[in-house]
């Protein structure tokens, strides 16, 4: 699952501006019993997969230095979104990530998280200048081991954009998951071409300043926030030294915050009118583990375990995007 702020921002609503428009064929029904699509209603697809690597960084509990945890984060989603009436379009696709961990020896920390979650949603435009979008992301979200009915969550999105300009985009997005630490999140961004080739794009998760080379090529420089929410098994405390009787915080079927920035640099290369490569690389100033009952509302009583800034760590990533 992605974090509670990766996916709230960049609600992809600008899409609705430059969506690519595709017409169903009669021939690709399954079979003569299927009924074939309407070959008057547009469908747009995208999808986008990612890979990145993050180096060793030292993560305390506390001041208590405990050891180094570097990963390995892959990710793949793909959304179709045919529209249904002007200016509404549904979103219909799926959503899968993994992170996996080189952790120190006897970490109370899980070597696996993944999530796998069906997107269902929409896209409104609510006037020439409001757009909208609603997403449900039902799934499994856990440390892949006893996948019990514990493990499902949905978290809800909804943002909005308002077209000040073609130049000039504000942009409020809120997520509700109640089994984060953080059951509603909501943050503004904005978009802001104020030059020829120059775009801010201060739009978490990716807040980036970009310079458009030419047609095919971005360079940017920025952060990006990543990470998730996900369930631990029934054994996950005893397995790693905080079960019951001992004398730590109990971590048996708790959830886990995990938190993860990248600053760096970059660039976008569209090779294909269709298809783009991203390739970017920088510094991890910041990871971080908390691990909090499962239940609604901030946890007071949660266990964290962090780096300091100067305990970080290089990274480098890898994804191919495309929209058709």
């Amino acid at each position: 699952m992605k974090h509670p702020l990766t996916t709230i921002l960049p609600v992809g609503l600008l899409c609705l501006l430059n969506t690519t428009v595709l017409w169903a064929d009669p021939k690709d029904a399954a079979t003569p019993t299927v009924q074939p699509p309407d070959p008057s209603t547009p469908v747009s697809q995208e999808f986008n997969e990612e890979t990145s690597y993050s180096g060793r960084t030292t993560l305390k509990q506390g001041n208590a230095k405990l050891g180094g945890v570097d990963g390995i984060d892959s990710s793949f989603d793909y959304v179709v979104s045919p529209q249904i009436k002007d200016g509404y379009l549904l979103r219909l696709g799926v959503d899968v990530e993994q992170n996996s961990f080189g952790v120190f020896p006897n970490a109370p920390l899980p070597n696996t998280l993944d999530s796998a979650n069906a997107i269902v949603g929409m896209d409104m435009a609510l006037s020439d200048k409001i757009l909208m979008r609603a997403e449900l992301h039902p799934g499994v979200f856990g440390d892949s081991t006893n996948v019990t009915g514990n493990d499902f969550d949905m978290p809800v999105q909804i943002g909005g954009t308002y077209l000040m300009s073609q130049n000039l985009q504000f942009i409020l997005g809120i997520q509700i998951d109640l089994k984060s630490n953080y059951p509603v999140i909501g943050l503004p961004g904005v978009r802001w071409q104020f030059a020829d080739k120059w775009v801010l794009s201060a739009i978490p998760p990716k807040p980036q300043l970009q310079y458009e080379v030419n047609n095919a090529l971005t360079l940017y420089t920025g952060a990006e926030l990543m990470g998730g929410t996900y369930q631990l098994n029934s054994a996950f405390g005893s397995n790693h030294g905080h079960g019951p009787g001992t004398t730590n915080s109990q971590f048996n079927d708790n959830v886990v915050d995990y938190t993860e920035i990248h600053v760096g640099a970059g660039l976008t290369w569209k090779f294909m009118p269709n298809l783009s490569l991203d390739v970017s690389g920088g510094y991890v100033p910041y990871r971080n583990f908390e691990i909090h009952a499962d239940k609604v509302g901030y946890d007071t009583r949660s266990t964290g375990f962090h780096n300091s800034l100067g305990d970080g760590a290089p990274y480098a990533s890898i994804g191919i995007s495309g929209s058709f």
